[in-house]
């Protein structure tokens, strides 16, 4: 078994960063199948709770500075091919909102991670080593900042593999945090941690990755390949488009049906002076109004139907959710 503690930092990185989500899929099939167990301490899960809106939001508006700054030198220096390039930011700034909602579905990910791994409270002992290390000047209280929660993480950390450790068991420590725990060479411990790190089944990594290929050197690369071949958000021309689409055959299935009404006597055309209205008259006009649609309709797209109940239920399921994804209430289906 792969005991790997996560630090804060790792969590929160691969919970708001798109390029990290084939770690998260690594993560979640190393530990399904039960060569990986996810340590993480009760102050870890502190700390990633207090700090995941926050840095979800960063995400969102460093996204959202970005966009405006590459519009900005476009519209400045994009040349002949300027319109074109800005129609292209226009269409990718129509999916920042979505592409920013995505990151807290990966965060949900990671906290069912956090849920399933082996939880750590803090001890009294690690509190005291912690404050040893701090009266010691020892790493991660070499820089001039408050590294006690730090310090602690790692103290829990040597306390575990200390009780844990068994034949065939190994040991990680994940963290990005390269000032407080890295050397100069950012994958080795700080020389502090020696004693920590000095059995052949403890090992420091300073990336998830290159801990999740020491567990196995196969997850990563068919997490990798599989999100690469994951289809990316929908353009909101492409979402306007197929909702144009849906609209018309949904419209031109009810012509047909009121078509056949007139055909039985159930619904009559009438002249354009009447002055009668309801669900049993037509006027001329509109009717005629309503043929010449149809055939534009006929003549625009291969498949009008007819179509059976099930088809007929997922075109109007359809047209339904992309109303809902862009704001109209479920179920609306005017056309």
């Amino acid at each position: 078994m792969h005991y790997m503690m996560l630090d804060t930092c790792v969590l929160l990185d691969i919970s708001t960063r798109k390029g990290d989500l084939p770690i998260v899929s690594a993560l979640e099939d190393l530990v399904s199948a039960g060569s990986v167990r996810l340590v993480i301490p009760n102050l870890v899960v502190s700390e990633f709770e207090r700090n995941k809106d926050d840095v979800a939001e960063r995400t969102r508006r460093r996204l959202s500075h970005e966009f405006k700054q590459v519009r900005s030198v476009v519209e400045e220096f994009g040349g002949d091919k300027k319109n074109h390039a800005i129609e292209v930011l226009i269409e990718v700034g129509s999916r920042l909102s979505i592409l920013s909602e995505a990151n807290y579905a990966t965060i949900s990910r990671v906290e069912h991670l956090i849920t399933n791994s082996l939880q750590l409270r803090t001890t009294d002992a690690a509190k005291l080593a912690a404050v040893a290390r701090g009266l010691d000047k020892r790493a991660p209280f070499h820089i001039s900042k408050n590294s006690t929660a730090d310090a602690i993480i790692i103290e829990l950390f040597a306390e575990f593999v200390a009780d844990k450790q068994e034949d065939g068991d190994s040991f990680f420590f994940v963290t990005h945090n390269h000032n407080d725990f890295s050397t100069k060479d950012h994958r080795e411990p700080h020389q502090d941690f020696s004693e920590i790190f000095s059995e052949d089944n403890v090992h420091y990594f300073s990336t998830v990755s290159s801990a999740i290929n020491f567990s196995d050197e196969n997850v990563l690369d068919n997490a990798q390949f599989e999100h690469d071949y994951t289809d990316e958000t929908r353009s909101l021309q492409s979402i306007l488009s197929a909702m144009d689409e849906l609209v018309d055959k949904v419209w031109y299935n009810r012509h047909c049906n009121r078509a056949h009404d007139i055909e039985r006597g159930d619904i009559e055309i009438i002249d354009d002076g009447e002055q009668r209205y309801g669900n049993s008259v037509i006027h001329e006009s509109i009717w005629n109004g309503a043929l010449e649609s149809a055939a534009k309709f006929t003549d625009k797209y291969e498949d009008m139907g007819p179509w059976d109940d099930f088809e007929w239920g997922m075109l109007n399921g359809k047209l339904s959710a992309l109303r809902w994804v862009l704001g109209d209430e479920w179920d609306m289906l005017d056309t």
